[in-house]
């Protein structure tokens, strides 16, 4: 299988996992609304729809020749999107949603296979192939969607949902820097679900595969709960 092929059946299976969580929402749930730092289901499935319409927007831009918007303060942009889904409807939410997926859908689609591995194509992240960018379009959605189960009391199939996506994430590419990547985010998950010592185990693998991760790994919020352990600790004194 090519490579446009396997990123388009993850985006596929990420819109897949989102319409199971929508499935089982109650009518509550789809009506809470939530704050800045505890989002409900409306505003993350509002703020994922709005990272993958973006992308589109961009790849479109790129494939026009113009230049694509940049984003530099992650921050704030994620403040406004929280703002602008936390007065919507739930309704409309899953509508943006859907054009959204089609939307990214449609621009990958676009791309020859050559472009997947053009390091200048997208100008926000130079030096990276195309595919990663989309890759990690796949990803947010399945991070997003274990954290709303984690807050419905279902970790475990926060967990499985995870360790599966890595398991298919990790198979675009072999190299050392990849497979930290996808290593390392398994191991914010950990943290943010309470599995210390499984968290502290995968970080010191994504470490040792990708060591460009060490100065992220000491300011990512995601491992705030294990900076205190000591085989946290001494990750960083090796």
């Amino acid at each position: 299988m090519d490579l446009k092929a396997k990123l388009i059946g993850l985006l596929e299976k990420a819109h897949q996992e989102e319409a199971i969580y929508v499935g089982k929402l109650t009518d509550a749930e789809r009506s809470t609304v939530g704050a800045v730092d505890n989002w409900s289901p409306k505003e993350a499935i509002g703020h994922v729809a709005e990272w993958k319409k973006r992308m589109a927007e961009r790849l479109q831009a790129a494939a026009e020749g113009k230049t694509p918007p940049r984003f530099e303060d992650i921050d704030k942009e994620n403040a406004a999107i929280f703002q602008h889904y936390h007065s919507l409807a739930w309704s409309e939410v899953v509508q943006v949603s859907e054009r959204a997926h089609s939307a990214l859908l449609e621009q990958v689609q676009a791309l020859a296979e050559k472009d997947l591995f053009d390091t200048d194509r997208l100008v926000w992240q130079p030096g990276q192939p195309a595919w990663r960018a989309i890759a990690g379009n796949s990803s947010h959605p399945i991070f997003h969607l274990a954290q709303l189960y984690i807050q419905r009391g279902e970790t475990d199939y926060a967990t499985r949902l995870q360790e599966e996506y890595a398991r298919l994430v990790s198979q675009l590419d072999d190299s050392p820097a990849w497979q930290g990547v996808t290593v390392y985010n398994l191991a914010c998950h950990y943290a943010l679900a309470g599995q210390t010592m499984k968290s502290i185990a995968k970080l010191a693998e994504a470490l040792r595969l990708n060591p460009e991760l060490t100065e992220w790994s000491k300011q990512d919020t995601d491992l705030v709960s294990i900076r205190d352990n000591a085989g946290y600790k001494a990750l960083y004194r090796e």
